[in-house]
């Protein structure tokens, strides 16, 4: 029951005394571990997927030289996604750098989707409210159901630990005599055998939380699109329809922004080391991890944060603009491109990084990331492209369409279900893939609206 403290080693840190974290998962309170390796502003571009900003230079120079709108819109599409890790990255280095975890929660809360509020803006400024409503409720969908099923499924099939090597006896050593083991077969059994009965363990309140959060924004868009539905039968025009549609729209919108401030109040305040806990893993390796210094100072941080902005901003207004001219040249439908490509642009660095922490025994950083940037976008970025609409005078509402509500609710219903008992294995995580191809099938078959 004695510990010798061995000289020149510092004593043991109390875990009861917790360490002040600024950099957390988007849409949460939840602590997460830098994405930069190294220091300085040159330490963001290492990530591979920052190879793809050559497209953007590539994109300028299609522009004027009119190689078309096929070309156009995926260079800049893939130019995006590096983008908005860096703006991501930036996002978190001010957080981290302001040492002090209210502003920093507030800062994650608020600007953790700062591309899809971009895409947002532009978008509804070229009057394509149906892109927008396609391009949210497909950033929603994409975290729910792939991020979260990839992550479950991954972590389901991968073997972190080794298992115990057994100790060599001279029976075992006789027995054994004469027999080669295969290296190869070896390493299949480690990585995939030994993840066998296999089941990850995280705190369910987090969880639970954004899945009933996530539920009212469900219940708004549903009742919107059934009152939509049901006064279509009693108004004379469309239009006498739309101009009572938006009005509503705007009254709910604010109502589910103080919704969220609530939300944002309950997990930074009232409720903050409860969420906190119910973040920390179950299993191995649940011990609180030291702050990290941030990497990049504040001047840097926001500097890069303002250009990363101006970039986005640009490179994604190209993007638009070219999005009826690429419907009509490829092909493609525009609902599958609002609801399945473009939620890509913004998620796909968080979307590795959910995979990478589910392989690592860490469920409860990759349901952070898909459950909590999902209500993020639901309960703030929804509600926020109707305010901007208001502002900029474009009817933005929140009737979702039949198809899209239903396909929501359904959606966080299933999600519930499987989040509800606190465990996460390969087979739920299948079944929430499965379920994202369906969706995705579904949509590449939607036909067009008329005009």
């Amino acid at each position: 029951g004695k510990f010798a403290l061995v000289p020149g080693e510092d004593a043991p840190t109390n875990n009861v005394s917790k360490s002040r974290v600024s950099r957390f998962v988007k849409g949460t309170n939840e602590p997460k571990p830098t994405n930069l390796d190294g220091q300085g502003a040159l330490a963001m571009l290492k990530h591979p997927l920052c190879v793809l900003l050559i497209c953007f230079p590539l994109g300028i120079l299609a522009q004027f030289l009119n190689w078309g709108p096929i070309v156009l819109f995926w260079l800049n599409f893939a130019s995006l996604i590096p983008l908005a890790k860096l703006l991501g990255d930036s996002t978190e280095e001010l957080a981290a750098g302001l040492k002090n975890d209210v502003l920093a929660g507030l800062l994650n809360a608020t600007f953790g989707n700062a591309v899809e509020m971009v895409i947002t803006i532009n978008t509804l400024r070229a009057g394509l409210q149906d892109m927008v409503k396609a391009t949210l409720l497909g950033s929603v969908l994409s975290n729910l159901l792939l991020v979260l099923g990839m992550s479950f499924f991954c972590g389901g099939i991968v073997a972190t630990a080794k298992p115990a090597q057994p100790q060599l006896t001279s029976e075992t050593s006789s027995n054994k005599l004469g027999e080669k083991p295969d290296a190869g077969q070896a390493e299949v059994e480690e990585a995939f055998l030994g993840a066998v009965e296999k089941v990850q363990t995280y705190g369910k309140l987090n969880a639970l939380v954004n899945t009933s959060m996530l539920l009212l924004s469900c219940l708004s868009f549903s009742l919107v699109t059934v009152f939509y539905t049901q006064a279509s039968g009693e108004v004379a025009s469309k239009e006498q329809l739309d101009q009572l549609l938006v009005p509503i729209s705007r009254i709910i919108s604010v109502i589910i922004i103080f919704a969220y401030v609530a939300y944002i109040y309950f997990q930074l305040y009232t409720h903050r080391e409860a969420m906190a806990e119910s973040g920390g893993e179950g299993g191995e390796g649940g011990e609180p991890e030291e702050e990290e210094p941030p990497n990049l100072s504040l001047t840097a941080a926001l500097t890069c944060m303002l250009i990363c902005t101006l970039v986005v901003s640009y490179s994604s207004d190209v993007m638009v603009k070219q999005l009826e001219p690429m419907v009509e040249s490829a092909h493609i439908g525009s609902a599958f491109i609002g609801v399945i490509l473009l939620p890509i642009v913004g998620n796909a660095c968080e979307h590795a990084s959910a995979i990478r922490f589910a392989m690592a025994d860490k469920p409860g950083l990759s349901i952070g990331i898909a459950v909590g940037s999902s209500t993020q976008i639901a309960l703030f970025v929804v509600p926020f492209s109707v305010i901007v609409g208001w502002i900029i005078d474009e009817p933005m509402d929140l009737n979702f369409g039949s198809l899209g509500t239903t396909v929501l609710s359904i959606s966080v219903i299933v999600v519930l279900s499987v989040v509800l008992d606190g465990t996460a294995n390969w087979l739920q995580g299948y079944l929430l893939m499965s379920a994202y191809t369906i969706v995705a099938v579904l949509y590449w078959f939607l036909p067009e609206k008329d005009g």
